[in-house]
């Protein structure tokens, strides 16, 4: 398990990559805002249903307002999210978790993380999902028995989906991705991503 060392040390790596990007270029790219100032300035961008701030050349992240932090894990996530993502078009075709490059040797944390939690969760009441999507911004999708996609950032779409058990088969679940999710985060964020998204919505529950 990594420590909380490890991911302070992560954070300040992310840190340090994004002092040598052009902040403007960044926010265009990810579709953020960019205020400058004399000191440097301040990237706003969309973290699920809410927005965070991003300090720049620091690389602090808090909630709009500053009162509050995302955990470290997120914070990395945001930063890694600002760091790689390109300017490109969603494809608007979706793969799974398997289909993104590197999934498969993050598939059994992904499958920890995400979809068991998922289905443990929903898969018995998916209506369940619909009720707690709402809160999280998500919006209605026509996949399955119940589905929804969120964007927890501007570029990164994610659609979870749930089928209703019968006499015969339990209920399933799945988890899936816009192909263009591997340009913007590797396959070790993605998961963490998933299962982030899954247990806000748990919380909301």
């Amino acid at each position: 398990m990594p420590r909380i060392d490890d991911y302070q040390a992560a954070l300040n790596i992310a840190q340090e990559a994004l002092r040598e990007k052009n902040p403007g270029k960044i926010c265009r790219n990810a579709d953020a805002r960019w205020n400058s100032s004399e000191k440097g300035g301040k990237m706003t961008l969309p973290f699920l249903n809410r927005e965070v701030e991003i300090t720049y050349p620091r690389g602090e992240v808090v909630y709009e307002g500053g009162e509050e932090s995302p955990s470290l894990q997120e914070q990395i996530l945001i930063l890694h999210y600002l760091l790689q993502v390109r300017d490109t078009f969603l494809m608007g075709k979706l793969i799974t978790f398997r289909e993104i490059p590197s999934g498969e040797f993050y598939y059994e944390a992904f499958l920890k993380r995400a979809q068991i939690p998922l289905l443990n969760s929903f898969g018995q009441k998916p209506e369940r999902l619909l009720v707690a999507g709402q809160k999280l911004g998500g919006k209605k999708a026509n996949l399955g028995d119940v589905s929804m996609t969120f964007r927890p950032f501007p570029k990164i779409p994610l659609t979870l989906v749930l089928w209703r058990g019968d006499e015969e088969f339990p209920p399933n679940g799945s988890i899936l991705f816009d192909s263009t999710i591997g340009l913007f985060l590797s396959g070790e964020d993605i998961a963490f991503l998933s299962g982030t998204v899954v247990y806000k919505l748990l919380a909301l529950t």
